[in-house]
């Protein structure tokens, strides 16, 4: 694999391809310092290099949808943190339909350890086949996204969440407008894909009525290698109504999606298959021969059949259903005293499907469909109170949340070859009867409460400390159901802290300066999973016997991490540069080694008392003209276990060794122009140094991927002013690239089933008109 281009190289190849929106200069900002007000810590205005992300204050960032030009159409509301410094996103598919195959790391923390919100709703764990929260991937309309606080390494006090252990980030829509408006844009690409999104604005209804936002998409596309589709839609609505004393607000969002996707693979298929290993599907007599018993010894080229069937199946995929929706009401009692009540209903449902040759289908078909169905219902609110005295702003807030969950995993029959259409990945499962087997059918409770209480005190006209507290309690109670000998271990495991301190420091001794320190103490609740699921999920009740969980419940301690980051931006005339260090100290983190096939897979859970995170990130925003701007992210990241991993009398030597699955090394550079109503721009992004195993024996290959886009908007005199045509390329050199490396999970050492590649070379053309 090649190594990423120097940036000499890169800035040659993208102004080639040409280059990304810029903003203008303006003029400089005065050396003279800026008063900060207690009610909200904001930062000071910026220079005229706009940076990806803003400074808004201790530890947190802002991208605002303006500021997401390289966006691609139809792409989902994770990827919009891929030039985030200390992020490292992957997927799959393109456009990161796939919730399996879609990966975000942010300083070491997965997106399942991270405190997610959308228009103030939690989402909690974040993880496929999650069973305690709702992936972001399939809530809003991307394209409708406003803006995304940040907070990376420590999420404030005031973040609602059960999984949060690693930073925040907190989901807005695009604020309400006084006049109505109607935006459409359609595109179409690579593999038949197809995107049409439609959002629009009521505008203020009447003289006292409400203002409505609509945002609706619908994406479809074929797999890039292999056969199936991939088609998602997706909707949300937001509705505000203003009352004398403040204003309520009904947020909903829907979507669905029919995924067929893309078979997990090892570096040994790699070799012997290359990159095209996917699944047999539509060959269903050659995925019949392949896993018909009498031809196990056969040879099906580089492997015997027998081996083959145990790699590669005849299709997957999976079916997600999801629905948020909440009534939130903002209210003003005094000048110095408001606050908000929400109320909040979300539910979730999956299907995953995998055909499965362990399992032979009761007609003597050699396999059948395995799918795993797990279901959420969660059910929340919450209260939060502000109160402005002198040069203090008092926070304070609780929310309580109770979800029930339950999952299992069915087989239903295949046909004989010949005798009927073979079941689909996307269902219906049921075609030649009820599911014929059923396993590890599980039920949980999760009961969640947060109070928090903060106050950010002005010292001065330009130092604000911000002092607070939260205290958690998530208990979660369930497992196994049935009288089955083999019956999924049960029991309840609480994490509970009365006290988890918050202190920064936020300094702005001129416009042009901002800088701070942020230390955070943080708790999350204990992760469920079903026994057998494929994934990443370090669970408890995955172990695969009830003597060992109880062994193990008794030594368990919840996560806590300590985060302290210092860190500082300045605004030269025509450069922007924003830095900062790093530590995390973690404690108790819950590792999950898997072993065994994608059918059947196996995880050995035992507690790390403790591991270290220590890293910079450094960003470089610089206007070279008027019309030309160049960004440079730099993110440093080291993680090491204190202790080795034990499992009876074997000892796996990972003291030391970094975790799995996070590079150590991103870089981001992005060269951007335009040039009247032309827009150019083009992003290159790498990870280095990324570890496979838990013994760090094998390094995933070197990520490097090269997006373009060039766009057009017909003037005033045109005969359709303002409308946008453009032009995206996604992997422009056609890199063959490993993307997302744990989908189900790590092993200690060695080769494992567990890689995806990312997408080939894709091209959107898309249009665009506002009315």
């Amino acid at each position: 694999m090649n190594t990423p281009p120097t940036l000499l190289a890169l800035a040659i190849a993208t102004a080639l391809v040409a280059p990304l929106h810029a903003a203008e200069s303006t003029d400089a900002a005065h050396d003279t310092p800026t008063t900060l007000n207690a009610l909200q810590v904001i930062a000071t205005p910026r220079g005229a290099a706009v940076a990806p992300t803003q400074v808004v204050g201790p530890n947190r960032y802002v991208i605002n949808a303006t500021d997401l030009d390289a966006m691609v159409l139809g792409n989902n509301g994770l990827s919009m943190l891929k030039n985030v410094p200390g992020a490292s996103y992957t997927a799959t598919d393109g456009l990161g339909l796939d919730i399996s195959a879609t990966s975000l790391f942010v300083r070491g923390f997965r997106m399942n350890e991270m405190g997610i919100t959308f228009e103030g709703v939690p989402l909690n764990d974040n993880g496929f086949l999650s069973l305690t929260g709702t992936s972001v991937v399939n809530v809003g309309v991307p394209d409708g996204i406003g803006s995304i606080t940040i907070s990376p390494g420590g999420a404030p006090v005031s973040v609602f969440s059960s999984s949060v252990n690693g930073g925040s980030l907190e989901y807005r829509l695009r604020d309400l407008q006084d006049t109505p408006s109607l935006r459409i844009k359609q595109g179409v690409g690579s593999n038949n894909t197809r995107v049409t999104a439609v959002s629009g604005q009521s505008g203020q209804l009447g003289e006292h009525g409400p203002k409505l936002l609509v945002d609706l998409q619908r994406v479809s596309a074929d797999k890039y290698q292999g056969a199936g589709t991939q088609k998602f839609l997706r909707g949300d609505l937001k509705a505000q109504q203003d009352v004398a004393w403040g204003d309520f607000t009904v947020f909903l969002s829907d979507s669905k999606a029919a995924v067929w996707g893309y078979n997990n693979i090892s570096f040994d298929m790699i070799r012997k298959l290359g990159w095209k290993a996917d699944s047999f599907y539509p060959d269903y007599a050659w995925a019949y021969y392949v896993a018909s018993p009498e031809n196990a010894d056969t040879s099906c080229g580089a492997y015997t059949c027998g081996e083959l069937s145990e790699l590669i199946p005849y299709d997957t995929g999976q079916v997600t259903r999801d629905r948020v929706a909440s009534i939130n009401h903002r209210f003003q009692i005094t000048p110095a005293l408001s606050g908000n009540v929400q109320l909040y209903n979300a539910n979730s449902h999956t299907q995953a499907t995998l055909t499965d040759p362990t399992v032979p289908s009761p007609d003597g078909a050699p396999f059948s469909e395995q799918v795993q169905t797990p279901h959420l219902n969660r059910l929340g609110g919450m209260f939060n109170l502000q109160f402005e005295t002198g040069a203090h702003t008092l926070t304070t807030g609780f929310w309580q949340e109770k979800s029930k969950a339950a999952a299992k995993t069915e087989w239903y029959q295949q046909p004989l070859l010949g005798q009927g259409k073979p079941l689909k990945a996307t269902g219906p499962f049921d075609v030649y009867g009820p599911a014929f087997q059923t396993d590890n059918a599980s039920s949980w409770v999760t009961r969640s409460r947060q109070f928090y209480l903060h106050d950010n005190y002005a010292v001065t006209d330009t130092l604000v400390l911000g002092l607070g507290f939260k205290a958690v309690d998530f208990t979660t109670t369930g497992g196994g159901i049935g009288d089955s000998a083999e019956r999924p271990v049960s029991g309840t495991l609480r994490a509970k802290s009365n006290f988890l301190p918050h202190v920064s420091l936020y300094w702005s001794p001129t416009e042009r300066t901002d800088a701070f320190i942020d230390l955070v103490n943080t708790m999350n609740g204990y992760r469920v999973a079903q026994r057998g699921n494929i994934g990443y999920t370090a669970s408890a009740w995955t172990i695969s016997d009830q003597k060992e969980f109880d062994r193990v419940a008794g030594t368990l301690r919840p996560e806590k991490n300590w985060n302290l980051t210092v860190g500082a931006s300045h605004r030269f005339d025509r450069l922007t540069v924003t830095g900062d260090v790093f530590y995390n100290d973690i404690r108790n983190r819950l590792l999950s080694a898997a072993i065994g096939t994608q059918f059947a897979q196996i995880n050995t859970v035992r507690l790390m008392p403790k591991m270290h995170v220590i890293g910079a990130d450094l960003g470089i925003t610089a206007d070279l003209t008027d019309h030309l701007q160049f960004y440079q992210g730099i993110a440093l990241a080291r993680s090491y276990y204190d202790s080795d991993f034990v499992v009876g009398d074997t000892v796996y030597p990972i003291k030391g060794n970094a975790q799995p699955g996070y590079p150590q090394l991103s870089l981001v550079s992005d060269l951007s122009a335009h040039f009247g109503d032309w827009r150019f721009g083009a992003t290159s992004t790498s990870y280095l140094r990324q570890p496979f195993t838990y013994e760090n024996d094998i390094r995933v290959p070197t990520f490097w991927q090269v997006n373009a886009y060039t766009a057009y908007t017909l003037g005033p005199d045109s005969l359709l002013p303002g409308l946008e045509l453009r032009l995206d390329v996604s992997n422009l050199f056609n890199r063959n690239n490993i993307g997302t490396a744990t989908i189900a999970g790590s092993s200690f050492s060695g080769d494992y089933q567990t890689l995806q590649r990312s997408a080939p070379r894709q091209v959107m053309f898309s249009t665009s008109i506002t009315f």
